[in-house]
């Protein structure tokens, strides 16, 4: 990609999410941003995960996961989601399960139940539409963005 466009992109503003799966008899989750609201009726969101990423496979696999809304006070947590162990990401993170199985953090503000519907191969990352099965915002607040995260997400591995 141009700098100048990837510059341009830069100034995009999305919400940071986490994104939960329930896959393998254990529990996977990963940040996310790239993630819309795409219909009202049916209620439909859009997320994009890169191809390289397990939690890519793992939602293939088993054709639903959980977007958890984020605060802006999760970031320090959100942390904990990065490492590269996925079978520890929950350790020592409080959860709940939403009716479809997958991990909702307890500080979340709320979250979404997904089931894919299609999944659109874009370039170095897969678009999974899924249909919200269920959802309940939990508590008031702000939610975290890109602009509170400390940079932009370029894509890179």
């Amino acid at each position: 990609m141009e700098k100048s466009w990837q510059d341009v992109l830069d100034t995009f503003h999305y919400g940071i999410y986490l994104i939960t799966i329930s896959a393998d008899g254990s529990y996977n989750g990963m940040i996310a941003s790239w993630v819309t609201q795409c219909s009202h009726d049916p209620a439909l969101v859009a997320v994009a995960v890169r191809n390289n990423r397990l939690s890519r496979s793992q939602i293939v696999n088993a054709g639903y996961f959980a977007i958890n809304v984020l605060a802006e006070d999760a970031l320090d947590s959100v942390k904990k989601f990065k490492i590269p162990d996925w079978k520890r990401k929950f350790d020592d993170v409080e959860f709940g399960l939403s009716p479809g199985g997958n991990p909702v953090l307890n500080q979340a503000l709320g979250y979404l139940d997904c089931v894919v519907e299609s999944t659109v191969a874009t370039g170095d990352h897969t678009l999974f539409i899924a249909r919200i099965q269920a959802g309940e915002l939990s508590r008031a607040g702000k939610s975290l963005s890109s602009n509170h995260y400390g940079g932009v997400y370029r894509g890179e591995a």
